[in-house]
């Protein structure tokens, strides 16, 4: 798959309404850059999400687990939500949004 398709694969998603459920009032306008700062509030919903089902999985797989463990398993989960959205979200929607900014305004 080439990368133009990928992108417009992943920004077709990530217009949707449903995939930012409950966070729609964080998804920024087509053509504004998604900061840092928000995709960084977007995993602290989204990826500790990720985490308490990767931690429940962990329990439910092996009993109850370390401390040690649980805490491990949420930050290896949560940084690798992160990581993912900053290679494809993050990355998709900035380069959108700046083909949009560049794009003349039709009269």
């Amino acid at each position: 798959m080439s990368a133009h398709r990928f992108e417009d694969r992943i920004n077709a998603l990530s217009d949707q309404d449903w995939a930012w459920w409950p966070l729609l009032a964080l998804r920024p306008r087509r053509d504004q850059t998604l900061s840092e700062a928000r995709l960084f509030v977007i995993t602290l919903v989204f990826g500790s999400l990720c985490a308490v089902f990767a931690v429940l999985l962990l329990y439910l797989l092996f009993g109850e687990p370390l401390l040690l463990a649980v805490v491990s398993i949420a930050a290896l989960t949560f940084t690798f939500f992160y990581v993912a959205a900053r290679l494809t979200l993050f990355r998709c929607w900035n380069r959108r949004a700046a083909r949009l900014r560049a794009m003349p305004a039709s009269p």
